[in-house]
């Protein structure tokens, strides 16, 4: 039994690990445009799939609720935190941290789907980069919650 909760801590762990590089590559980008505004990067397919598109909006920085968050990092640099702390949690067995990651990963997967809405209605736009997060985000849910599930139900 303890090396099925090993393997949904590793599983954990990567997934955290898939996260934090989609989100330095989204700072990466958001930085090079914030250099150049002629900067193409690899996202950029054509006028309909595009990240810079998103990044260069208001929902590029504190996922557009800045105003009511004072939130206004860029939201690879969000993530970037988020994933590491994510990661550095998942050491600790403690009820109340698992308890904490599956109430936060819950809210945040609830941004994911606001997000998701705003990139097909608002921008009518495919960001291929918020597409790969959306995912990683499902999977680092799934995760959680069976980590919740194996430790304490």
């Amino acid at each position: 039994m303890e090396q099925t909760g090993d393997s949904t801590t590793s599983r954990l762990r990567w997934v955290c690990a898939c996260g934090l590089a989609i989100s330095l590559y989204s700072l990466y980008v958001k930085m090079k445009l914030k250099e150049d505004e002629n900067y193409k990067p690899m996202c950029d397919v054509n006028e309909n799939i595009s990240c810079s598109l998103v990044f260069k909006s208001v929902y590029g920085d504190g996922f557009g609720l800045s105003e009511i968050t004072k939130l206004s990092s860029p939201n690879g640099a969000i993530g970037c935190v988020f994933y590491v702390l994510y990661f550095l949690s998942s050491f600790f067995k403690h009820k109340w941290i698992c308890l904490a990651q599956l109430i936060v990963c819950t809210l945040t997967l609830l941004l994911c789907a606001y997000l998701g809405f705003l990139l097909l209605f608002v921008f009518y736009d495919c960001c291929l980069v918020c597409l790969v997060i959306y995912i990683v985000h499902t999977w680092l849910f799934q995760e959680v919650l069976r980590r919740y599930r194996r430790l304490y139900m």
